[in-house]
């Protein structure tokens, strides 16, 4: 507003934009994209694809319904306001078809950033996740905001801060490999999603997520609820009573456990198809894991992507570049021209396993490693799981260890009984050595 005042920015894209910032996360539900990503998908099944409902959606409704509801004066916040405001929320999103901003695009880049994904959202919680989990963060979002211009109605970026731009999508994919995808983290978050589909029929979860007036009794504390509930005991509260035991192990860390993970390797990237519990399973080998038998039920399989915001694609390929403050022509720069260092592939893909049972871990181990085999030919994974439940074999040099300590104890205690008790100056054999 201040350095380009032919821009025309006024006071209300000021508020506007403030507005959307402030309340463009209005619409996590318990448990943020836990909820979205694991949740639904997870209690709708099959409907979930035709499942119309998204946290930025939710925002906009209820950003509406505080206006109705605690009488802010037209003069303050318009109905037209709102629509804006929401139109700058949702402007990332797909299938969100903008009604507003189509002179001034650029202000649809500063909140939700569809083009190449650098936004003041993204700054904000990379700078606070990396604060808050002890992460160093490898870029300097201060430096970023200076050395932007608008060119052609399009937010540019000063050319001498480019490896800045990398560096923030670099960080991005450091806090989703070290924070957001943490095995003990996800292991958690699936046992809540467990917990929450049987609680379902209980509370309800489902259809109140859907009316912003319903919406606001759903937070963190629906594993309060589902801990303190006290379901009757027959067949209708089975779910309950399950959810319940679920919540359980979690407060006596009794986590699913990982088995473990493999990378899916670059060539088969374009053609991937997610891993279904159910393929891994059909891959058991009852007679090396003792005649346990495994079900799709026992296991969890974590379809794990991570790139850099935009799928397999260079987010900064999309990001406009400027000479100097007196430019007033913007340009793209190759990653060729900035480093041969810079990676040749923008998206990673991982197959993690996770078993709720620890009694059924190996027999999960060995089917895990024998869909690799039959899949890829070989085991992807960068090491084997060491078994668990099933007793590993002891070395020759172990027995003999073993039984020269036991005949050194026995030998000890048959001393001890012929001196009947008196006492007397003894020398003992130790592994140490020989002690007075």
């Amino acid at each position: 507003q201040r350095a380009q005042r032919d821009l025309g920015i006024d006071n209300q894209d000021v508020k506007r934009i403030a507005l959307a910032g402030l309340c463009h996360d209005l619409g996590h539900a318990p448990f943020s994209h836990v909820f979205d990503n694991e949740f639904l998908p997870k209690v709708l099944g099959e409907n979930f694809e035709s499942f119309d409902w998204s946290h930025e959606k939710m925002s906009g409704r209820l950003l509406e319904q505080i206006i109705d509801t605690q009488y802010i004066d037209d003069d303050c916040i318009s109905r037209e306001d709102c629509r804006k405001i929401e139109d700058l929320i949702r402007s990332s999103c797909s299938d969100y078809k903008i009604q507003y901003f189509k002179e001034n695009h650029y202000l649809r880049e500063i909140v939700a950033n569809g083009r190449n994904s650098i936004d003041v959202d993204k700054f904000d919680y990379l700078a606070r996740d990396c604060y808050y989990c002890g992460v160093q963060a490898s870029c300097d979002f201060k430096r970023v905001m200076p050395f932007v211009r608008v060119i052609d109605d399009t937010i540019c970026f000063k050319a001498s801060e480019i490896w800045n731009i990398y560096e923030i999508f670099h960080t991005r994919a450091s806090l989703h490999r070290r924070v957001y995808t943490h095995k003990v983290a996800k292991a958690i978050e699936y046992m809540i999603v467990d917990a929450m589909v049987e609680a379902n029929n209980e509370f309800e979860i489902l259809k109140k997520c859907q009316s912003p007036k319903t919406f606001i009794e759903l937070d963190d504390s629906i594993l309060k609820r589902i801990e303190f509930a006290d379901p009757a005991d027959d067949d209708d509260n089975a779910g309950l009573r399950k959810a319940k035991s679920i919540v359980d192990r979690i407060r006596r860390r009794k986590l699913y456990k990982y088995v473990n993970e493999y990378c899916v390797p670059t060539e088969r990237l374009p053609n991937w198809q997610k891993v279904k519990a159910e393929d891994v399973v059909g891959c058991q080998l009852k007679n090396q894991a003792h005649g346990v038998e495994l079900k799709p039920d026992d296991i969890v399989i974590q379809n794990l992507k991570i790139d850099w915001a935009m799928k397999d694609k260079n987010p900064v390929d999309h990001v406009y570049f400027f000479q100097n403050a007196r430019s007033s022509e913007k340009f793209h720069i190759p990653k060729e021209k900035v480093s041969t260092l810079l990676p040749e592939v923008f998206q990673e893909r991982k197959v993690r396993l996770f078993v709720k049972d620890q009694e059924k871990f190996d027999a999960a181990s060995i089917a895990f490693e024998e869909y690799q085999r039959r899949f890829y030919g070989v085991s992807q994974q960068v090491a084997s799981t060491p078994p668990r439940n099933i007793p590993a074999p002891r070395s020759t040099s172990q027995v003999g260890s073993s039984r020269a300590r036991k005949s050194l104890m026995m030998g000890t205690v048959a001393a001890a009984n012929q001196n009947g008790g008196k006492k007397r100056k003894t020398s003992q054999i130790t592994l140490g050595g020989i002690r007075e």
